[in-house]
């Protein structure tokens, strides 16, 4: 991901040697890709046999010190390096660009509020083909599609669809033995993707007349929730965004193991950590997700989520379906 955030390449083998002079190389299925989406660096193709970055190249750059990714580059590779060029130093460096990728530009921020929006519109289209007796598998399968139709690049992550007592699992995958039932409450956790960039969301939904207990348990995330999104700002702590949600939900008397969000990006959990105790500190241009939960084994359970994008003394909502409990 890091070398789409630098070069705009959306292929998945490409390595970009950034210098006086940005070389960029991939191999020969992508030649008239990296041709298109890298203009601006001289792109180097090795042939069949041939490195993915050259020793030629390296010597030819008059490289003396060269940072490596520690989680791209194996041991190997770099030893392969040392033993070819005696005189280059590496340098060891770990999240450079990560924390680059923390805070959005305009770009990124609409290509995420595209991608947020697409998942509106497949969950409100879901919503239409519900009916009793379909199975989480097929219920996902709906979403999926409903969101592909709207433009969708791909999926985010695999699509979470658990009703009834499945909810109590926070990740539950979806199952073709578990069908839909009056009475259910469907915990939905879902993304899409625009120009490589993802959405994120959870919703809960009640299939009929849920439980009134589990109507009480709503309420209660939602409270907890809509408090979390309200200490966003710019200058807090991920740990204090944690802390607004995570207290509403341990005074009524229940907790959550998780934390209460994440970064997303061109990943859909990258930086900063919104975790109890978490220093990440917030600034303008970042989005994160606000998710906290309340699972009952046994029962069920519910999480409501959104992506927000912290600007302006506290954040824009990009994820724009309602949060009150949608009934069907």
């Amino acid at each position: 991901m890091n070398v789409r955030y630098l070069t705009g390449f959306s292929g998945s083998a490409g390595v970009v040697l950034i210098g006086a002079e940005d070389v960029f190389f991939t191999d020969s299925r992508y030649e008239e890709q990296s041709a298109r989406e890298v203009p601006d660096s001289r792109r180097v193709i090795p042939g069949p046999g041939q490195e993915k970055v050259t020793v030629a190249e390296i010597v030819a750059a008059g490289i003396d010190r060269l940072a490596v990714e520690t989680s791209n580059v194996s041991l190997a590779q770099a030893q392969h390096w040392r033993e070819d060029m005696p005189g280059l130093h590496l340098v060891e460096t770990t999240d450079v660009i990560e924390e680059l990728r923390r805070v959005k530009d305009a770009t990124e921020v609409d290509a995420l509020r595209r991608a947020a929006a697409i998942g509106d519109r497949g969950l409100t289209e879901l919503l239409g083909r519900l009916r009793e007796g379909m199975t989480e598998v097929e219920a996902a399968a709906e979403l999926e599609d409903a969101m592909r139709r709207a433009g969708s690049e791909g999926l985010s992550f695999p699509t979470i669809v658990a009703f009834g007592e499945n909810a109590a699992e926070p990740h539950h995958s979806p199952k073709k033995q578990r069908r839909l039932r009056s009475g259910d409450l469907i915990k939905l956790d879902f993304g899409a993707m625009y120009q490589g960039y993802h959405s994120d969301m959870t919703r809960t939904i009640a299939f009929g007349d849920p439980d009134p207990e589990m109507v009480k348990i709503y309420d209660i995330v939602r409270s907890a929730q809509e408090a979390g999104v309200e200490a966003v700002a710019s200058g807090a702590t991920g740990g204090s965004v944690d802390e607004a949600a995570r207290s509403i939900v341990e005074q009524a008397g229940y907790t959550f193991g998780h934390g209460t969000g994440h970064g997303c990006g061109l990943e859909v959990h990258e930086a900063p950590s919104i975790r109890r105790g978490g220093d990440d500190v917030l600034d303008d241009g970042m989005a994160i997700t606000v998710e906290p939960g309340i699972y009952l084994p046994g029962r069920g359970g519910v999480r409501i989520e959104d992506l927000v994008v912290v600007s302006n003394g506290g954040c824009e909502v990009l994820t724009r379906s309602p949060r009150e409990l949608v009934r069907v």
